[in-house]
């Protein structure tokens, strides 16, 4: 499975969604104008002394008023919708019934959940997603949301924590991530927006049919004393509204019918692929397997009972409601592809009857251990590391454990709310050398009050020697407390980063990048930069590339001829015809131009993102040497234009 082809695959069922949206309101339209004739046809036909006009198939007029008035409603309703769901995953996870879990929850399968998320998380290389679970749901099931995995959000419901263990829940949330790296999520709430406007003619013709009948009912009321000829058409624009209705009805599950399709087809094959994909990133095919075999031996199976379910159901890891068109292919099938050898038989379960006793907090049931293999050579090979992207190895998911476990105890406790993720923040830009931070802490003291500097020393004091291993996975982990901060602590946020970055004048590459992941996470979630993709060719960011490539040669290589080498050896792997490239010199390359680089990659297609990260790869490792700063420094500059790249294993 390739990252960047499976995101560019992403891409154009996109496109495919659009025509098939397109298809089916022409149906709709066409079906309400049908509808419109016929009802205008019966009123005329027995007006007294009216003789009916000679049917005529295409009525211009009437054709104008239905198409005009169809398009406007399925416009409307998707426009509305497509507006509520960018807020993001979180949005889709609260409007289904979700409770976000917290870092500090006491709460013995929340814990489990939350632990499995955050390892899939870190072996993953993707910011931390919001944890929801939805306690009402009583049937196995799961889904992540968003639009970005800086947005994202994964939920369960409660049957799937309390009846799943932990290497079937495990399967699961690792079919979630899969959805989340190919870039499924995003195309996936689109079809919820695309849904809900051909679904709402159905729900017009559902008021329609109850305010008419109501109608009729107060008509002949109040009209007794009237001419008889009065109640009779009353009566008889009664039934018009009725059929109306119905008619309506009938469209609207027509569309509904449509969208089904429309949602089958475009997700049966994402969930074989997100299946194949869960087993290798735990190697256990039984984990997703047996996950499914519960679902089938269960008496609720994977049901959704909010109503919401209905437009979402393709989001879901397993059918969430009845329906023609599965969006899911059978469980047995999907049971069959993971585990060939299946006998067809489920496993029989049942909601657990007490709950388990509460845990005591985070702090006290692991004490923190030292990451193993502190070697500062890695062996490392450039292709192989673009390979990595989007993908998760069981090694990974057991090194990204031990990372977590390798957070200091003060800090992992820190990062369960803003403000003390936002404090981890500032103190990860602390510079190492003592003048260098005393000037970095006169330039915040200026806008920052006395007791947040004395908290960012206090954290930056409990980070002391942190392993450069860990910087990139406590910001990962830092997400989902930064993400429910007040946006008047993110201007403070994005102020005191400016200032700590700027202030000592030399900056290193690590923590200007740093600075990139967090400015361009935050900045998604809090809508301060939309993303949109806007550069499809590598020939467009020529320059940019030059910038970038120049800067990695200079850091990664001491002597001039070498960095010129690494960058000739990089730039080979850039096809940009007929222009030739040189290095630019250390001190030319200002660190505004890498930040305008940075961007434009990060809003690139996966096939341009792909070429400038292989380059920034094979540029970094050209003398073979690879030190964990040069690695971490490449992981970053993955961070920060949006590759999920897997922390890289030291082989010691």
């Amino acid at each position: 499975m390739d990252f960047f082809a499976e995101q560019d695959r992403s891409r154009s069922k996109a496109f495919q969604l659009i025509i098939m949206f397109i298809f089916a309101v022409a149906l709709v339209v066409g079906a309400v104008y049908a509808a419109f004739m016929g009802v205008y046809y019966y009123s005329l036909m027995d007006e007294p002394g009216f003789y009916a006009p000679a049917f005529e198939w295409f009525n211009p007029r009437l054709f104008l008023i239905a198409s005009g008035s169809t398009l406007a409603v399925i416009l409307i309703g998707s426009i509305t919708k497509i507006i509520a769901l960018s807020k993001g995953g979180s949005y889709v996870a609260e409007s289904l019934g979700g409770r976000l879990v917290n870092r500090s929850t006491r709460d013995k399968d929340e814990r489990k959940l939350f632990n499995v998320v955050e390892e899939m998380s870190i072996a993953s290389g993707v910011p931390m997603p919001q944890v929801y679970i939805m306690d009402d749901e009583n049937g196995i099931n799961a889904f992540a949301a968003g639009y970005s995995t800086s947005d994202a959000a994964v939920a369960v419901t409660r049957g799937c924590c309390e009846i799943l263990d932990r290497d079937e829940l495990q399967g699961v949330i690792a079919h979630e991530f899969s959805h989340i790296l190919n870039g499924d999520m995003r195309l996936n709430i689109r079809l919820i927006g695309v849904l809900s406007g051909i679904m709402i003619i159905a729900n017009i013709g559902r008021i329609i049919i109850y305010s008419g009948s109501g109608r009729r009912h107060r008509h002949h009321h109040h009209h007794h004393h009237m001419h008889r000829t009065t109640t009779r058409t009353s009566g008889r624009g009664g039934a018009q509204i009725l059929i109306a209705g119905l008619l309506l009805i009938v469209i609207g599950y027509l569309g509904v019918l449509l969208g089904r399709m429309i949602q089958s087809a475009l997700s049966r094959q994402r969930e074989y692929l997100a299946d194949a994909s869960s087993v290798q990133f735990t190697r256990n095919p039984s984990g997703i397997a047996n996950a499914l075999k519960k679902i089938g031996g269960f008496s609720l199976g994977s049901k959704i009972a909010s109503p919401f379910a209905e437009e979402a159901s393709h989001m879901f890891f397993g059918n969430a409601i009845n329906s023609l068109f599965a969006t899911h292919p059978p469980i047995q099938d999907r049971i069959r592809k993971v585990e060939p050898n299946f006998d067809g038989k489920f496993i029989k379960s049942s909601i657990p009857d007490q709950k388990a006793e509460a845990v005591s907090s985070f702090s006290g049931d692991q004490k923190e251990t030292p990451l193993k293999g502190s070697v500062s050579q890695m062996n490392l090979d450039a292709d192989t590391i673009v390979k990595q992207a989007g993908k998760v190895t069981p090694e990974n998911v057991a090194y990204s454990s031990q990372l977590i476990s390798a957070i200091p105890e003060k800090v992992r406790g820190s990062i369960d709310d803003a403000f003390g993720a936002t404090m981890v923040i500032c103190a990860l830009l602390l510079d190492k050398d003592v003048e260098e931070k005393k000037t970095q802490i006169k330039h915040l003291s200026r806008v920052a009050p006395e007791k947040i500097i004395k908290q960012i020393l206090i954290t930056e004091k409990s980070l002391k020697n942190i392993d450069t291993r860990l910087r990139l996975p406590l910001i990962d982990l830092s997400m989902p407390a930064l993400r429910m901060m007040p946006p008047s602590l993110y201007a403070k946020l994005n102020a005191y980063i400016d200032i700590l970055v700027e202030a000592d004048g030399k900056l290193t590459l690590f923590e200007f990048s740093l600075k990139e992941i967090i400015k361009h996470r935050l900045g998604v979630v809090f809508k301060k930069n939309k993303r949109k993709i806007k550069f499809n060719s590598i020939k467009q960011l020529s320059e940019e590339t030059e910038n970038l490539l120049s800067k990695l040669a200079h850091v990664g290589h001491s002597d001039k001829t070498t960095a010129n080498e690494a960058f000739d050896a990089a730039i080979k792997k850039v096809p940009i015809v007929g222009k030739t490239m040189k290095i630019i010199p250390n001190n030319k390359v200002k660190f505004t131009a890498i930040g305008t680089a940075l961007d434009h990659f990060a809003s690139a297609t996966p096939g341009v993102k792909k070429i400038v990260f292989n380059a920034c790869a094979h540029c970094a490792l050209y003398d073979k040497k690879v030190s964990i700063k040069e690695a971490e420094l490449l992981r970053a500059i993955a961070y920060s234009i949006d590759i999920p790249i897997p922390p890289f294993l030291s082989k010691s």
